[in-house]
């Protein structure tokens, strides 16, 4: 159950609102990104988005 928990303490989910229509997303984009400048072992980082929406998913553990 601690296992569990540290998983949903250290993982996360941001929905981004892109208001300048230059920066938009004409075209739909999913990707799956290797961690960020730091990343940890077990955190993995998944990323969609289209026109003004962007939604990033990051899952982790906490293990740093």
């Amino acid at each position: 159950m601690n296992s569990m928990l540290k998983w949903v303490r250290y993982s996360g989910a941001s929905v981004i609102v892109t208001v300048n229509p230059a920066h938009w997303r004409w075209a739909p984009t999913a990707q799956h990104e290797r961690g960020a400048e730091w990343p940890s072992p077990n955190e993995q980082t998944y990323m969609a988005a289209w026109l003004f929406l962007t939604v990033r998913i990051w899952i982790d553990n906490g293990d740093w």
